[in-house]
């Protein structure tokens, strides 16, 4: 039985928007490689996960709305000055997306998302 019963139409209006603005920030992380510090990238990235957290929670998808969340909050260090963009952190973001992706892919099979691994959210 799948776990979104009832909210099928739902589901998929919010994978349908979910997957264009995961498209956006593929697109503004491969520009923020080349500026990392640009304002105007990361309150679009922050925005996009915001977002996407929202649509989320509306669904009940708690795992992935702690993963949009703990994303945010790193978005939200980078944009005040706390955190500085390196490869490192680059690399986080992009398992972050990733694993956006897999959970995604949960929900289109009508499943709740699993939580993201540990190591990944200790990261965040």
């Amino acid at each position: 039985m799948s776990d979104f019963a009832g909210n099928e139409e739902l589901l998929q209006d919010f994978l349908t928007e979910a997957n264009e603005l995961l498209a956006d920030i593929d697109n503004r992380l491969v520009d923020l490689e080349k500026s990392p510090e640009e304002a105007a990238l990361l309150n679009a990235v922050f925005r996009n996960f915001h977002t996407i957290k929202g649509g989320a929670g509306f669904l009940g998808a708690t795992e992935l709305v702690k993963l949009c969340h703990l994303t945010e909050n790193l978005f939200d260090r980078l944009r005040n000055g706390q955190l500085a963009l390196d490869p490192q952190l680059m690399d986080v973001i992009l398992a972050v997306t990733a694993e956006v992706r897999t959970m995604f892919g949960s929900l289109a099979a009508m499943r709740q998302p699993e939580p993201a691994p540990a190591e990944l959210l200790a990261a965040l």
